[in-house]
């Protein structure tokens, strides 16, 4: 029995899909983003998931196989394609742009929901329907490659988080940054 003081929504975020098509991620963390909440009102829970409709998302479901790199997961060039097409390919994945297949964590920034991974890359969600809203890119905002995914928060809502950003002559350089509750804007 669930009590009836127990209300709220409990969100989680993991990976969810770990083969597409023919291919299939090598590392646990890699897995296509699936979104669950668990809603608690009057003794009834109500169980939400969905897929996080990333830009890397649709990319590997329209061509049915993984065609964006992830941590431990290198995309490969489609085998049907001729050797110029394979070695563009595979030029333009040594240095990939990252993914926002955000399936480590959920961020709250001021009012709104994120899901995150260790990347440049968050997407904002609705928590009620787990719909993917918006994608925000941190070095519009700061001047970082890659953000942890797991902030801290103190008591009146603001959250700190860590970036690093490489530096002259390739130094990596460590940036503190701070979230506020509410932002100037209102919104991220």
């Amino acid at each position: 029995a669930i009590p009836n003081w127990l209300q709220g929504t409990l969100l989680r975020n993991g990976p969810g899909i770990f083969s597409v098509g023919e291919t299939s991620y090598e590392h646990w963390f890699d897995g296509m983003s699936l979104l669950t909440s668990f809603s608690f009102s009057d003794g009834e829970m109500t169980h939400r998931s969905r897929f996080l409709r990333s830009d890397t998302y649709n990319a590997n479901m329209g061509e049915n196989r993984i065609v964006v790199s992830e941590m431990g997961t290198m995309a490969y060039p489609d085998p049907s394609k001729n050797f110029i097409f394979k070695a563009i390919t595979f030029l333009n994945h040594t240095v990939p742009d990252f993914t926002d297949n955000g399936s480590s964590n959920i961020i709250k920034y001021g009012d709104d929901y994120f899901a995150t991974s260790e990347t440049n890359y968050i997407r904002k969600i609705d928590t009620v329907t787990l719909e993917t809203q918006d994608k925000v890119d941190y070095t519009k905002y700061l001047p970082i490659n890659l953000a942890s995914s797991h902030p801290h928060y103190d008591k009146e809502g603001n959250a700190y988080n860590i970036g690093t950003s490489i530096a002259e002559k390739g130094k990596t350089k460590y940036i503190l940054f701070k979230v506020p509750a509410v932002s100037a804007k209102g919104r991220l």
